[in-house]
């Protein structure tokens, strides 16, 4: 596959009525200026194949600098869980801060500018796996249909999200490329936790039939997002509980768990 060249790049956010500077590759949002593009491309854990959008976490209020500006900008979830990993480690870095409240700004503010602005961007870099929310959640039902729109707009893109919103749940029933998952676990509770938790809630799920993923890529360095299609493809993934202090290979529990995700597809 070609690389799109910086002149395509223009031409493409254009078409969606997007400025784009080809020697710096930011884009000129209303009222925050230039900023970089509002979907990023991977890391360690995801792998550079997978792309990503965020909007900041929690349903508290966060007091953010923005280009020199000073916003006090509420949180995208409906809960502020103390397990929450998206309110420790390299989230609470100032750039990473700073970038999810402005997409968090232009989504309470701009909705349609910010729609426009992911569909030029998911054209131009030729994006087809797309994880929405790897920190926020669906605070809005126009927030939910801007992301309706984008899902049936890009049918060769591939999207997967985790959400306690149930308004969620069932909004995207109509399209076959994004996987919903569900945080909250209906009658049972939370999504992630420590080893005998997270096997528990996988032997409870598959005797009910259904279909349940254990996630490895937090635990196996050389396992990523890219060549695992487990939150794609389930109705639930299960996470080993991470970013708290608390060590899993420590854990009685974990040589069971290892043995039940090195089992998973076989």
């Amino acid at each position: 596959m070609s690389l799109t060249t910086k002149k395509s790049k223009r031409e493409i956010y254009e078409s969606y009525g997007i400025f784009y500077d080809a020697e710096t590759g930011k884009i000129l949002s209303p009222e925050l200026g230039w900023i970089n593009p509002v979907l990023i491309n991977g890391n360690t854990k995801l792998g550079r194949g997978v792309w990503t959008f965020s909007t900041l976490p929690s349903n508290r209020v966060f007091h953010v600098v923005i280009n020199g500006k000073a916003y006090d900008i509420k949180g995208t979830c409906p809960c502020n869980c103390a397990g929450c990993y998206a309110q420790k480690g390299h989230y609470n870095g100032t750039d990473v801060k700073a970038a999810n409240a402005r997409k968090t700004f232009l989504a309470y503010y701009h909705l349609g500018w910010l729609k426009r602005a992911i569909l030029a961007q998911i054209e131009a870099d030729k994006i087809q796996l797309l994880r929405i929310h790897a920190s926020g959640d669906f605070f809005s039902a126009d927030y939910i249909e801007i992301w309706r729109e984008i899902v049936n707009h890009c049918p060769a893109c591939v999207f997967w999200t985790y959400t306690k919103n149930p308004a969620a749940e069932k909004a995207f029933d109509d399209y076959s490329n994004i996987n919903i998952v569900r945080s909250i676990i209906p009658g049972v509770g939370f999504n992630f936790g420590k080893c005998e938790y997270i096997i528990k809630v996988y032997h409870a799920l598959t005797a009910a039939g259904k279909r349940v993923y254990i996630c490895r890529c937090g635990m196996d360095k050389n396992q990523h997002c890219t060549n695992c299609r487990g939150c794609t493809e389930n109705e639930f993934v299960l996470f080993v509980e991470h970013s708290t202090g608390y060590n899993a290979e420590k854990d009685p529990a974990f040589p069971e768990l290892c043995s039940m995700i090195d089992g998973q597809g076989k």
